[in-house]
């Protein structure tokens, strides 16, 4: 079985990752990813100072970038 590029922690996955998820917000500061509970998240501010966390899977399709979706937890 492969195993899903979000449930691989390697400083490649979390380049890919984090390269998505800026693209995706279209936001370049004030993102990071950090892997945790078998997963990557991403967590940004957005523009009234308020921090969200989002999950990111695995996705192709409408409303993924690079391979990648991120859900609002």
């Amino acid at each position: 079985m492969t195993k899903l590029l979000t449930e691989t922690n390697t400083p490649a996955v979390e380049k890919k990752v984090l390269a998505a998820a800026r693209k995706h917000f279209n936001q370049r500061k004030n993102i990071g990813v950090f892997f945790e509970h078998g997963q990557w998240w991403v967590l940004r501010e957005n523009k009234i100072r308020f921090s969200e966390t989002y999950s990111a899977s695995d996705a192709e399709g409408f409303g993924t970038t690079n391979g990648f979706i991120f859900h609002l937890v």
